[in-house]
């Protein structure tokens, strides 16, 4: 379809282009409607196709159904294996539980045994060592004792001593004050003595040439 350009006298290319382009294409859907007449089955042909189809869906249905009656067999297979599997570790697992109360069992009443054991050797240890510092502190106890009245005896000698020596030198100083004394007494008395001799010679003497 020819176009021409407003005031130009030469044909629009763009649109001589487009229109070949669409009449290209009607020629192509004119061959594709010719071959689809020319191979258009008949009603036969579509009953034949529909029967096929139906076989085919049958067959497909049946193998279908087929593959899910062993799909089904095989996971209730499965399932029984499953089963049996958590039934054999359930038992295991029982009796392993078993076995290792009884080992733990065993095991407690060893370290029982094993504590009784120690305990009593650390009571036997404790009362020996316990005997032993009763018998170092009594031999201890006996000794000082024996130092305590050893220096008690000690120290009453020593105090007899020098109490002894105390009176003695008591008695030594009495002794002295004694003859001290005596010796004044003695010189207080000459003294008296001499006094009164003489009043009695004053006396005599006016007594006698006075009157």
């Amino acid at each position: 379809m020819p176009a021409n350009i407003e005031g130009s006298k030469f044909e629009n290319v763009p649109s001589r282009t487009y229109d070949e382009r669409v009449e290209a294409r009607f020629a192509a859907l004119e061959k594709d409607v010719a071959v689809m007449q020319n191979n258009f089955a008949t009603k036969d042909d579509l009953q034949a196709l529909r029967a096929e189809m139906h076989a085919g869906f049958e067959r497909i249905t049946a193998a279908f159904n087929s593959h899910r009656q062993e799909v089904k067999a095989e996971i209730d297979k499965l399932r029984e294996e499953v089963l049996t599997a958590l039934s054999n570790q359930r038992i295991d697992f029982n009796t392993a539980l078993v076995r290792l109360h009884e080992e733990f069992s065993v095991a407690l009443a060893n370290q029982r045994d094993d504590f009784h054991v120690a305990l009593a050797r650390q009571r036997d240890e404790f009362h020996t060592a316990l005997a032993q510092q009763r018998d170092e502190f009594h031999i201890a106890l006996a000794q000082q004792r024996d130092e305590f009245r050893t220096a008690l005896v000690q120290q009453r000698d020593e105090f007899r001593t020098a109490l002894a020596q105390q009176r003695e030198e008591f008695h030594a100083a009495l002794a002295g004050h004694s003859i001290e004394l005596y010796k004044g007494f003695a010189n207080q008395a000459w003294k008296f003595y001499g006094l009164a001799s003489l009043l009695a010679a004053g006396v005599y003497y006016i007594a006698r040439y006075v009157h």
